[in-house]
């Protein structure tokens, strides 16, 4: 077994703050919501600084699909963002002290056991402003004067959304704009990232074509919109039940494999108890072609690691013509050692009006090919462009630094090195949990994507 590591107005309504705010934007030709979101955190600072808002931490999104509630659990973009909004954050920090911001580290890991918090409410708010944060360097903890979040509205045909960026302070009152709200088009990890699923039956199954690669792998996300709808709406298979995808998911409860149950297009199953036994199985079609490299991630973890960032950056297991079974029975961590799923979901977390932590109560798989050819050779990038890489990776480095200034040099550095194309082997029965690392080049825009939901808060 292996594995790798347009002038038209939109109304974005805040249903679930008790209030309606009808926020309004112009579209124009939408970016996606990663250049937006970095395009707009100087005006995001600029707020802060205006209001004399000077330690800040940033809080789990929200996000609205179409036809359901607006949820904290939609998938694993709700964290996500405030993940990559925190690092844009420290990026773009001022070096002028008069200006600079004390950035709280995972505000949102903390939020989630301070009793009774939850931006959505007045008194839910007054709560985040006892409790001590630490910052995202040294050792200080301070109290906070604001907090950010946000909220995502995904538009009918699932292409496109409205990001707004809110602040709260401790001053008390309601949730306001941080910046203006902006348009965003969505791609294959924000769809996968709000539990969308798709198939991209037989496009470039043997990695050949005449297309540039960057064409190539526009014209794939073209297809993964495409295919995300008809998915979505029932004109075809979902992923796991078509004979043309390229790897099954199953899942065992205590060795008995569980069945899934389909509601408009999305599928869901049975809770486990507590004390079951949990278990994964990854299996490669047949008539699969190459390598193949597979996230799977459990409550937006992923398995491999337990790492949160896009997929993209994960280690991956590896199927191939030689190994194509693997079967998963926990987190596989450094050493060779395994722990075991952690799938139960929160019971408390339904008695909260607002769940900050990161369980989304999800299985999510994606999987890649590898490329056929090298790695196209990038430009060099700009230092702009570098701060938009590191804020995709959405991480901050183990050890904290000192300052805000060891800080930015460490995630810059980070993102420098990009992002190591690796996989894990795991060597037979015996010796379940032992690892081999192999390399594994991966194509950027994933062929299948599917969200088993088991657990809605």
């Amino acid at each position: 077994m292996k594995f790798e590591v347009n002038f038209i107005r939109t109304t974005l309504a805040l249903f679930a703050l008790g209030i309606v705010n009808l926020l309004f934007v112009e579209k124009t030709q939408a970016a996606s919501i990663q250049h937006q979101l970095h395009k707009h955190i100087p005006k995001v600072i600029g707020y802060l600084n205006e209001n004399q808002l000077k330690t800040v931490g940033v809080l789990k999104f929200r996000v609205k699909k179409p036809g359901e509630k607006t949820s904290s659990s939609a998938g694993s973009l709700n964290s996500q963002l405030a993940d990559r909004l925190e690092v844009g954050l420290i990026l773009a920090n001022p070096f002028d002290e008069r200006r600079q911001l004390n950035i709280i580290k995972d505000a949102s890991a903390k939020a989630a056991k301070i009793d009774k918090a939850s931006h959505l409410t007045v008194a839910g708010r007054k709560a985040f402003f006892g409790p001590r944060f630490k910052l995202a360097w040294g050792n200080q903890s301070v109290v906070a004067d604001a907090f950010l979040t946000g909220i995502v509205q995904v538009h009918d045909n699932n292409q496109r959304a409205s990001v707004a960026i809110l602040c709260f302070n401790k001053s008390g009152g309601k949730l306001e704009r941080a910046c203006d709200v902006f348009e965003v088009a969505l791609d294959a990890e924000s769809l996968g990232g709000i539990g969308e699923s798709f198939l991209l039956r037989g496009a470039f199954d043997d990695g050949s074509t005449q297309l540039t690669f960057k064409d190539s792998q526009k014209q794939k996300q073209q297809l993964v919109l495409k295919e995300a709808i008809q998915v979505k709406s029932q004109q075809v298979k979902f992923p796991l039940f078509d004979s043309a995808a390229p790897v099954k998911l199953e899942v065992f409860y205590d060795g008995q494999p569980v069945s899934i149950e389909m509601r408009q297009g999305q599928a869901f199953i049975s809770e486990p108890r507590a004390g079951q036994k949990v278990e994964m199985v990854l299996v490669r079609n047949r008539s699969a072609r190459g390598r193949l490299g597979i996230v799977l991630k459990v409550n937006g973890e992923n398995t491999l690691y337990r790492q949160v960032v896009r997929d993209f950056d994960c280690t991956k297991w590896i199927l191939s013509p030689d190994y194509t079974k693997t079967v998963v029975r926990g987190y596989q961590m450094k050493n060779n050692v395994a722990e075991k799923f952690t799938v139960l979901s929160n019971a408390e977390s339904a008695r909260r009006t607002m769940d900050y932590g990161r369980q989304v109560g999800q299985i999510h798989m994606t999987v890649f090919q590898e490329l056929s050819a090298a790695k196209p050779i990038l430009a060099i990038l700009d230092e702009d462009e570098q701060d938009l890489t590191a804020m995709l990776r959405g991480v901050q480095p183990t050890k904290q630094p000192k300052n805000p200034g060891a800080l930015k040099h460490q995630i810059r550095l980070a993102g420098r090195k990009g992002t190591q194309s690796r996989g894990l082997i795991v060597q037979g029965a015996k010796t379940a949990n032992k690892v081999e690392t192999v390399t594994f080049n991966t194509d950027p825009t994933p062929v299948m994507s599917v969200t088993i939901t088991y657990y809605r808060p």
